[in-house]
């Protein structure tokens, strides 16, 4: 009998995009009914603030408003699951790395008194490492379905401006770039066996 080599399949990609947006969706409403909305203040990323720093493991859980968290479920779901369909440790592995590059560099670099909250860094983070990694494995599969990612989701380039007010664009980006460091890091063969 081969050893298993990828913890990966439909199951576990089933199970992670619908475990975040469960946890997203119960971490708003409990933050909302029994919090009126201060774990936003409490335990999202506050720039230069050492007390802010909690935000890098909280922030992407917490949203502003339904709208809010409505817009990032979806990618969110998806993304997940592309990741964790390849293996769901290397979904581990990448989303600590999205979270903390994205954390630590927005909290570098974030205006100081905001307080930076939503999954929309992780989105960008997961969306940049499926649109990259295939070249880093040369993976036509990968090449191919980053490509179809990369177009679907091309409006989400605009988010990493400094373009609208009340939105962090810092953790965008730094998602972003997180996401391409993974990819670089955890090529296949590497890190997720």
């Amino acid at each position: 009998m081969a050893p298993k080599t990828s913890d990966g399949g439909l199951g576990p990609a089933l199970g992670t995009g619908i475990a975040f947006t469960v946890v997203t969706w119960v971490t708003f409403f409990v933050n909302e009914i029994f919090f009126r909305g201060g774990l936003n203040d409490l335990l999202g990323l506050r720039p230069l603030d050492t007390h802010g720093l909690w935000g890098i493991l909280f922030a992407p859980f917490l949203h502003h408003d339904l709208q809010h968290l409505m817009a990032n479920s979806v990618p969110a779901a998806l993304f997940a699951a592309l990741i964790a369909f390849t293996s769901k440790r290397l979904w581990w592995q990448v989303t600590a790395i999205v979270m903390v590059v994205s954390g630590v560099a927005t909290w570098f670099i974030g205006g100081v008194g905001t307080a930076h909250i939503g999954a929309s860094g992780l989105v960008y983070g997961w969306l940049a490492f499926l649109i990259v990694r295939g070249f880093y494995n040369r993976s036509p599969g990968q090449i191919l379905l980053g490509m179809i990612l990369g177009f679907g989701y091309s409006g989400l380039l605009w988010g990493m401006l400094p373009t609208e007010v009340g939105v962090s664009w810092q953790m965008h980006l730094f998602g972003a770039i997180g996401g391409i460091i993974a990819a670089a890091k955890l090529k296949r063969g590497r890190a997720t066996r």
